[in-house]
């Protein structure tokens, strides 16, 4: 897919201008890669920082009130994925922002800051390999005989922390419940393909990684393995997160507002 054809939409721009905080032009800019493509699940973030940060948010095309691409088509691959979040990034006007992503957001980050110029990065629940869902799996999340929001439920509880509150756990899993088979299909597709192992040496800007380490699917090995990689930033923070899983965000987004602005203090 060319660059010009996964610029974002009209729609897509209003989303991302209506979720705006207010700031002063002082401080930095943070822009937000959604999880899995829906920005409310930074709206707790946004609540315990807004005061410090202009920070944007947006809905991925076809998910939450954003449009699929023309011909109802969805986003499957981390290049397609990650080149339309810098759209947005350019759209907005904003310069060298810190990017943020969890779970196939957080792997985009690693992308993003290998091919465009940010100022700084931060990594939840992600890697620079993640090989981690089978070709079955794939195939049927859009097979007209397979339900995909009761197929994925305990999939995707198993990836919650034993410590994230019920409230929360209750948001992540609602979410579960609302996503239709053919984005489900097309996030797990560009994640699972996700591989820019030969690359991480192009990185060099800050690097904050906040892990939930009670999470099956991207392990503290896989983390420690990227961390390995990162061999030119200039600055690279790790902090693991006890009790709390692969929706971290969402899970505990008190701790991660902490780290986050613990790590920006230090630039």
């Amino acid at each position: 897919m060319s660059p010009a054809s996964t610029r974002p939409s009209r729609a897509s721009r209003r989303t991302s201008k209506r979720t705006t905080a207010p700031q002063t032009a002082s401080t930095p800019s943070s822009a937000f890669t959604p999880p899995d493509g829906k920005n409310r699940q930074y709206h707790g973030l946004f609540e315990l920082l807004e005061d410090k940060y202009k920070m944007y948010s947006f809905d991925m095309p076809v998910h939450g009130k954003s449009r699929p691409l023309p011909g109802n088509k969805v986003l499957n691959t981390y290049r397609d994925y990650g080149d339309f979040v810098w759209a947005v990034v350019e759209a907005l006007g904003v310069q060298k922002p810190m990017v943020i992503g969890c779970s196939m957001g957080d792997n985009i980050v690693y992308y993003i800051a290998q091919n465009y110029p940010v100022g700084a990065i931060l990594s939840m629940q992600g890697a620079d390999y993640t090989p981690t869902i089978s070709a079955s799996i794939l195939e049927l999340l859009n097979h007209p005989y397979v339900n995909a929001q009761h197929s994925h439920v305990e999939f995707s509880e198993c990836l919650i922390g034993r410590a994230c509150p019920q409230e929360a756990r209750d948001f992540i899993m609602w979410g579960v419940a609302q996503e239709i088979s053919v984005t489900k299909q097309g996030d797990l597709t560009q994640y699972n393909g996700f591989d820019v192992r030969d690359q991480m040496g192009k990185i060099t800007c800050p690097v904050l990684i906040v892990h939930g380490v009670d999470d099956p699917i991207v392990t503290e090995k896989m983390v420690e393995d990227t961390m390995s990689r990162l061999t030119n930033t200039e600055k690279l923070v790790y902090r693991p997160v006890a009790d709390y899983g692969h929706f971290l965000a969402v899970e505990n987004p008190e701790v991660v507002a902490k780290h986050l602005n613990e790590f920006l203090s230090s630039l």
